[in-house]
């Protein structure tokens, strides 16, 4: 499907058909729906929704925020909850809201920290494993469906920047 782009246009250097991306200046007020964080923005939000799609389908009975807050739980096993939040690029107190309901499903614990009276850890618990069993090969499948018709070189190169737009943009928000 060919769609058009404003930000995109034959490369300066005369290879024909080869797109080369210009970014719009900070005064630039046009509006761009197709634009690079137009795209970001409505394919993560797109993401998120079939994937809320498929836990809902499944009966988790989780939302998409409680199922990440879960994933993360389980990959940073015994994290404090602040940790969490931060992973997830979420307030603390947002996490705390996801963390209050899967402790009420028995998916899991809130632990003494054993270094800070003042800190909990955030454990999974068995059941955990089970949701995450069901959780993680939905997240493959939405991810897969949204790869799909692209090469494996395509998959890695936008592989490869997503992780420099994110190492970018995290080390932004670290220095302030």
């Amino acid at each position: 499907m060919n769609r058009p782009n404003s930000a995109m246009s034959p490369s300066a250097a005369g290879e024909g058909d080869a797109p080369a991306y210009s970014a719009p200046t900070a005064d630039d007020a046009s509006v761009n729906v197709r634009s690079l964080g137009f795209l970001m923005q409505d394919t993560a939000r797109l993401l998120r929704s079939e994937f809320g799609k498929r836990v809902a389908q499944a009966g988790l009975e989780l939302t998409t925020g409680e199922a990440r807050a879960l994933v993360h739980a389980v990959a940073a096993a015994g994290a404090r909850q602040t940790e969490i939040a931060e992973r997830m690029g979420v307030e603390p107190m947002t996490l705390c809201g996801y963390v209050d309901r899967l402790e009420k499903r028995g998916l899991v614990s809130r632990q003494p920290h054993p270094d800070d009276k003042r800190a909990k850890r955030i454990m999974p618990t068995p059941d955990a494993e089970a949701a995450i069993g069901t959780i993680m090969p939905m997240a493959r499948h939405t991810i897969n469906k949204a790869l799909e018709g692209l090469s494996e070189a395509d998959v890695l190169a936008f592989r490869r920047v997503l992780e420099h737009l994110h190492d970018n943009l995290a080390d932004a928000r670290r220095d302030g």
